[in-house]
């Protein structure tokens, strides 16, 4: 059953190629107490095949149920019939809250922009997510949903929101994947303007 539906995920990616739609990779690598991840990633919209990047990084807990991650992002966007590159060195904090009833994760993120034709800035992302604390349903998928908010640090301005809910799959031998739907908000000259994309990624 798990192979139908991870082939059933892979052909949907491939059949509805021009709707909106986000792969992903992570591979993850423990390294004694901290773990190393590397994460490939690919997004597609109406405009076609537009934004890929590669990022690693390594993560380190510092206290119980904290955790710090360094990374380093590598990302290009597709605009005016160009690739333009973008460098993200970026540090984050995590907390991990879990009980019988939920998991609930916190992050802060800080990214240092270096792009391109653009002056350099800095950027906060800050996210809660929830999670089941277990597999639901025979299929046993573990349900999420999570809230994400960007801030630019100067002004703290609020211009960006992503929303996504979906959920895990079991794990299989070629890795754990997971399905969500994301909506996102962007702040432009004063207006908020909303689009969406599928997120199909494999952790392995």
């Amino acid at each position: 059953m798990y192979k139908k539906l991870i082939f059933f995920t892979i052909s949907l990616t491939t059949i509805f190629s021009q709707i909106n739609h986000q792969d992903k990779i992570v591979i993850k690598k423990p390294l004694g107490s901290s773990t190393l991840t590397f994460d490939f990633d690919g997004r597609v919209n109406d405009t076609g095949f537009f934004h890929k990047h590669l990022d690693f990084g390594v993560h380190y807990p510092i206290i119980p149920t904290w955790t710090i991650g360094l990374k380093y992002r590598t990302q290009y966007r597709f605009k005016n019939n160009m690739w333009n590159l973008e460098q993200r060195p970026q540090v984050e904090i995590l907390k991990a809250i879990n009980n019988k009833k939920m998991k609930l994760q916190l992050r802060s993120r800080m990214d240092y922009r270096i792009r391109e034709g653009k002056d350099d800035e800095m950027r906060n992302r800050s996210r809660v997510q929830f999670k089941s604390p277990r597999p639901i349903t025979s299929l046993k998928i573990t349900p999420f949903i999570s809230e994400e908010f960007f801030f630019a640090p100067k002004t703290w301005n609020y211009y960006i929101n992503w929303t996504a809910f979906g959920f895990d799959l079991p794990k299989t031998k070629f890795g754990k994947p997971t399905i969500f739907y994301k909506y996102v908000n962007v702040k432009i000259d004063g207006e908020w303007e909303t689009s969406y994309t599928f997120v199909f990624k494999l952790t392995i």
